[in-house]
């Protein structure tokens, strides 16, 4: 495990720490983690958890939305955005308010974040341009990015797969 890098696997067998045990050691290290790959810890079967390097503290918008998201059980959307962006008014008319995507976010906590209003939200993720999307588990782990305009279709195959990550 490099804990220089933004993201890592750490795989575990058998004859090591328990999962649990190693998903506690990585967020104390400031990291987000989830199982990404599980067995019944058999000698042939590991189970690997993947973590990603938060940078720094969680911005207070942020971390009120993943408790709220942690409470209800489901995903966190972030939806960075500007007001004065045309992207971002596109992809708010064009895919969010789209029937089968607003029927899909039911699954999903939604939270937009004006970056001009909550700049430290932004460079905690390392928003370069907007609009740009970001769906977290609950502890704060990144499990996709939707930059750009994008539409109903690309969008609704990216938070399905979401979904469908998070039940396994």
């Amino acid at each position: 495990m490099d804990l220089d890098r933004e993201q890592f696997k750490v795989t575990s067998q058998p004859d090591q720490p328990a999962v649990e045990e190693m998903l506690s050691v990585v967020r104390k290290l400031g990291y987000g983690a989830e199982i990404v790959a599980t067995g019944k810890q058999e000698q042939d079967k590991p189970v690997t958890v993947r973590g990603q390097r938060a940078s720094g503290p969680m911005p207070a918008v942020i971390q009120e939305a993943l408790d709220q998201a942690r409470e209800q059980d489901k995903l966190l959307i972030v939806d960075f955005y500007a007001t004065w962006c045309p992207p971002c008014k596109r992809m708010l008319k064009e895919t969010w308010n789209d029937p089968r995507v607003v029927e899909k976010l039911e699954r999903f906590l939604f939270l937009k974040v004006n970056t001009d209003e909550h700049p430290e939200a932004a460079k905690h993720f390392g928003v370069k341009g907007v609009p740009d999307a970001r769906i977290l588990t609950p502890d704060g782990t990144e499990l996709a990015q939707i930059f750009n305009f994008r539409p109903a279709d690309e969008v609704l195959e990216i938070l399905e797969s979401a979904v469908a990550g998070e039940e396994e």
